[in-house]
């Protein structure tokens, strides 16, 4: 299987400099990334390492918790008492692997939205203080701060690269200053424990057998941590196959989603991904960069051409989104939806 062929790019000029044309190669190193492959890694981030070894440890920390004390936190179709439909803790028998979905935590419970129990507008439903100390949510909340800076940083990058003012998708992913809820990103613990025979095999369509099955996000871009432990593979086309992500050490994976794609008219690639059987448990940490509710989405002015002319009409976020996460079982209703 073929490895180290998704580019590692260094984003520190994009972190740190005020050199816009420093900043202009990174962009331009990231359009090609996500034109060419979907994917790429970065490293020299800025967040910091400790921060990364704390959120893997409270990770663990949560997933070794007795299951009926995780479930208090899950979402309304395992825990019926549940507020929340989407957020939440899901079990290791959906889909193989167990997850705890964190919704952005600034949002007010007063908005409208929030009272009014639009989708995905939902309160995070935190581990208490006597289960897992007051650290835990600490640590999560300084990490999603982290993700969130960095989201923010790339996508002005992309913006860049496609010779648009660096601020341009700012409102898009952050609605609050015109009085909007905020952002629907979300951010996910994933632990893959060791299959066993009480879990159905998840078999790919070249007969690998896999921890997480085939799909694409649909997001505008994610951040993923990978812990010392691989296994993502991601599909390319010319000859069509399946290539491994390597770990590389405190870096992240950065791919985009199906929205970025509808955003770039095309040219930045949403491609398909999954997880290989692992003989040890696996823990993963993405974090999903989305828009907000009724955020219309929209192709860059930049981005059509003669060459290259419109493919996508426009879109609202939240209705596109809430109809594109039905594919993930662990957002559906019940085990018999399609």
């Amino acid at each position: 299987m073929p490895t180290n062929i998704i580019p590692v790019i260094d984003i520190k000029s994009l972190v740190q400099s005020n050199n816009n044309e420093q900043k202009l190669i990174v962009a331009k190193s990231i359009r090609q990334a996500c034109e060419t492959y979907g994917f790429f890694q970065i490293i020299n981030h800025d967040v910091p390492q400790n921060l990364i070894d704390d959120m893997t440890n409270e990770s663990f920390r949560f997933f070794r918790l007795p299951s009926d004390d995780k479930l208090k936190f899950a979402a309304r179709r395992w825990n019926p008492q549940s507020k929340n439909q989407y957020r939440g803790y899901f079990p290791a028998y959906v889909n193989g692997k167990e997850g705890l979905d964190i919704s952005n935590p600034y949002m007010s419970p007063t908005h409208p939205y929030v009272q009014e129990n639009v989708p995905l507008h939902e309160l995070n439903q935190w581990p208490t203080e006597q289960l897992l100390g007051k650290q835990w949510k600490m640590t999560i909340t300084q990490y999603w701060d982290y993700m969130w800076h960095l989201s923010v940083i790339i996508m002005r990058g992309i913006a860049l690269a496609f010779d648009l003012n660096e601020s341009y998708f700012d409102k898009l992913i952050d609605d609050t200053a015109n009085g909007g809820a905020g952002t629907l990103s979300a951010l996910r613990l994933n632990f893959y424990p060791k299959r066993d025979d009480s879990m159905p095999p998840l078999i790919g369509e070249d007969g690998q057998i896999l921890s997480c099955e085939t799909h694409c996000d649909n997001v505008i871009l994610t951040i993923l941590y990978q812990h010392q432990v691989g296994g993502l593979q991601v599909q390319l086309d010319n000859p069509k196959r399946w290539i491994n992500v390597d770990v590389v050490p405190y870096a992240f994976v950065v791919n985009a989603g199906r929205c970025l794609e509808r955003l770039t008219n095309g040219l930045l690639k949403a491609i398909n991904h999954r997880v290989t059987l692992l003989k040890q448990e696996r823990l993963s940490i993405p974090f999903f960069l989305s828009a907000c509710y009724t955020t219309p989405i929209v192709a860059l002015p930049t981005s059509i051409s003669k060459e290259n002319p419109l493919k996508y009409e426009p879109i609202n976020y939240g209705p596109y989104i809430l109809k594109a996460i039905q594919q993930f079982k662990e957002y559906r209703r019940d085990d018999n939806t399609n």
